[in-house]
């Protein structure tokens, strides 16, 4: 009895890893499926007017999660999105966020700065630390911006609001490392500047990564009932065949 019950334990394990394994290209149900708040037979169009936020993909982070499975796929899930992003013709707006201080001093936070708990560590921008990691292009010759922040917020002491105003910007798509951090505080703010804000589930994560329940939570809970819009990474690229071209 114990051995049939172990084959149908191990039978029904198979079954999902091959289910999962079927999914549709690059959604890896890792390490559960999230499921969208856009319907599967809904077209997904992010307009002309819409900006590509890849927010703190920078070594520092990232590759304290590359090793690990759940890093690792999002790490190619993520770049797998940008290099479709600078496939378009014309691109989108993408714009890269770095965190890193303007001196050693690092006059942005003080040591009473909530934020230095978490940021201190970090250094200038010559830092190899705070670069945006290799496997995620920045190509500034299509119109990447690559701007620094030293908070959470995407927007904390850079021109990311001016950017988005000045080039019309209605509709913003995030990725980025952590979800409880920088997606987290970006998606309220730009929800509360009326930007139609989606955030792409395969392309974010939590730090470290053996957290998923953070992961799951911020994405099927909270974000959700802003309303902000959370895809699938085949949903987002799907859109780009839909969208534009792009006015930038």
């Amino acid at each position: 009895m114990r051995t049939a019950s172990l084959a149908t334990v191990l039978l029904g394990a198979a079954s999902t890893i091959q289910a999962q394994q079927a999914a549709s290209p690059g959604y890896d149900c890792y390490p559960t499926c999230i499921p969208s708040t856009v319907p599967a037979n809904e077209t997904l169009s992010f307009g002309r007017h819409y900006a590509v936020l890849n927010l703190d993909m920078i070594t520092a982070l990232v590759s304290g999660v590359a090793p690990t499975p759940a890093g690792s796929k999002w790490i190619a899930n993520t770049a797998r999105w940008i290099d479709a992003v600078h496939a378009q013709s014309p691109p989108p707006l993408s714009i890269f966020t770095r965190i890193y201080f303007s001196n050693s001093h690092k006059p942005e936070i003080g040591p009473a700065s909530p934020f230095a708990k978490v940021g201190s560590a970090l250094g200038t921008a010559s830092s190899n630390l705070t670069e945006v990691y290799p496997a995620f292009c920045v190509n500034e010759t299509v119109g990447d911006v690559v701007l620094q922040k030293t908070r959470y917020y995407a927007g904390a002491g850079n021109g990311l609001e001016e950017i988005l105003r000045a080039q019309q910007i209605d509709t913003v798509v995030m990725s980025g490392i952590r979800t409880s951090g920088v997606i987290l505080s970006t998606a309220y703010r730009l929800f509360d500047l009326d930007y139609k804000v989606y955030v792409i589930a395969n392309n974010t994560i939590e730090t470290p990564s053996n957290s998923p329940d953070i992961n799951t939570n911020i994405l099927e809970g909270i974000l959700p009932k802003l309303p902000v819009a959370v895809i699938t990474l085949e949903q987002a690229l799907a859109a780009l065949n839909v969208s534009g071209p792009a006015i930038y």
